[in-house]
């Protein structure tokens, strides 16, 4: 493996993304075409990634240590956990094992400016949200696990899937309990439950086969659950400050590893810059540490810890690494679409389809080849432009071709997936970082389920819904006030 001196400002790999409606355009992919731009963090000057034998010699144990699912917890596993957050909430945050200090390492608003501080979204965004994440919570449950004196502690996961609320011992608002922020949804906090939405995008996500689709398909839930949380959670600089952070991507890397072993020609990417991408966290001593993408790809040999699955097969197959890397744009829509209430409504009857019109005509096709064939496609729905005036406390739900009179549903045909309005909140707030990437939602399942043809976009409806918690069996309507200033109709293929 080749080491990677680590300068004292770290860098950011920036995907080179051609932007335009050009008929052949690259997908954004992880090549050696990577520029590096000066970002707003410090990582320790000469640290040298360590390498696999040094990790396992410093931190592996002997035995495979299991996360559980949070709902599972004996009253004593809770006890150590509330134990380790109480003893890192009391150092300062200059302590490079106080939770300030690991919360900032994901985001924060303090001037200092310490090591490794606002690298999430950062150096760990696009790309390597998967695998930074991984190295994050890793690190965190090492520090968690020695402040609580419980040698056989590990960080629980929020499975939202099977127990859409939040558990009870984190919103217990009773005096002294470090697993209480009531900046939260005051809902949320009451007892009641996400939206049903999350849930289905996440079973969406994890229908995809390659990994980049999966992994970007699983922003929109991800980020839903920040922001329908709301308070500290739907603030980068403030989200690993609410306890619920760290069960909520616990899951999220759980569902990681849930994807993978679903198996059907899904594998860990191979890319090299993803393999040697290093970042740099802190041990449960204080002590930097730098990892990179190759040490990550398996829980149990290379970091000691597994899920509670039931026993399963794992998936020792030959993996074809599918990349969807050319984009035809068919149609755009560049007037804003302006939500201010429950729903919004934009249709296509009124632009122009001249690419559309030149895809058929060249292709000599009427539909969107959606088959496990040589060459799968993939209808796409960007929406660009975004900004928030108004965070709903809850989820933005896009549908296609909603029947009339249907009531928009999860369940239904139409529903295409959730907006990531917890990116879009990061660019919005952070100077210097200029607009954030176009929303990419796979809109193929709902398309092929409806039965539409090219042709049929000429005349699709997109549909916004605003879906807010729901407290005894009753949704708690909410507001939201975004503007979306370009929609676009592209068609994704293999190269």
């Amino acid at each position: 493996m080749k080491k990677i001196l680590l300068l004292s400002v770290t860098v950011l790999v920036s995907i080179l993304i051609l932007v335009g409606f050009s008929s052949k355009k690259k997908h954004p992919q992880l090549t050696a075409a990577t520029a590096a731009t000066a970002i707003n963090c410090i990582v320790p000057a000469n640290i040298i990634p360590i390498t696999d034998a040094e990790f396992k010699v410093r931190y592996n144990p002997n035995v495979v240590m299991v996360r559980k699912n949070v709902y599972s917890l004996t009253a004593a596993e809770i006890a150590s956990i509330k134990t380790g957050v109480t003893a890192m909430k009391a150092l300062p945050y200059t302590d490079k094992t106080s939770w300030l200090y690991q919360a900032a390492i994901h985001g924060t608003t303090l001037p200092d400016n310490l090591p490794s501080w606002n690298t999430c979204h950062q150096a760990g965004a696009s790309f390597f949200f998967l695998a930074w994440h991984r190295m994050y919570v890793y690190f965190f449950e090492r520090i968690l696990r020695a402040k609580s004196g419980n040698a056989n502690l590990t960080l629980p996961y929020w499975n939202y899937q099977t127990n859409a609320v939040i558990p009870p011992d984190w919103r217990n608002s009773a005096a002294g309990n470090p697993l209480y922020d009531g900046s939260r949804s005051a809902t949320l906090n009451a007892g009641g439950s996400l939206p049903a939405s999350i849930m289905t995008a996440i079973n969406n996500a994890l229908d995809l086969v390659p990994y980049y689709d999966f992994q970007t398909s699983l922003n929109g839930p991800h980020g839903s659950v920040h922001t329908t949380i709301n308070g500290n959670m739907y603030h980068t600089n403030t989200a690993a400050k609410d306890p619920v952070f760290w069960l909520h991507h616990c899951n999220i890397d759980r569902l990681w590893e849930e994807w993978i072993r679903k198996c059907g020609g899904r594998g860990n990417p191979t890319d090299n810059p993803w393999l040697t991408k290093t970042y740099t966290f802190f041990d449960e001593n204080g002590t930097a540490v730098s990892m990179n993408g190759s040490q990550v790809v398996a829980t149990a040999s290379q970091l000691n810890y597994k899920y509670d699955f039931p026993l399963t097969r794992i998936c020792w197959e030959k993996i074809s690494h599918l990349v969807f890397v050319q984009r035809t744009f068919l149609l755009r829509k560049v007037a804003p679409l302006m939500l201010d209430g429950r729903i919004q409504k934009a249709n296509f009857r009124q632009e122009k389809a001249d690419e559309l019109d030149n895809f058929i005509t060249r292709t000599k096709k009427t539909r969107i080849n959606f088959g496990s064939t040589t060459a799968p496609e993939k209808l796409i729905i960007s929406l660009g432009g975004v900004k928030i005036d108004k965070m709903p406390e809850g989820v933005i739900e896009v549908y296609i071709n909603l029947r009339e009179g249907e009531t928009p549903n999860a369940s239904s045909k139409s529903f295409v997936g959730l907006l990531d309005l917890f990116e879009v909140e990061h660019h919005q707030n952070m100077k210097g970082m200029g607009e954030p990437d176009d929303i990419e939602l796979d809109a193929s399942k709902a398309a092929q389920a409806l039965g539409l043809t090219l042709a049929d976009l000429k005349k699709a409806e997109i549909s916004l819904v605003v879906r807010g918690n729901s407290l005894r069996g009753q949704e708690v309507k909410t507001e939201a006030k975004v503007t979306i200033q370009r929609t676009n109709f592209s068609i994704h293929q293999l190269k």
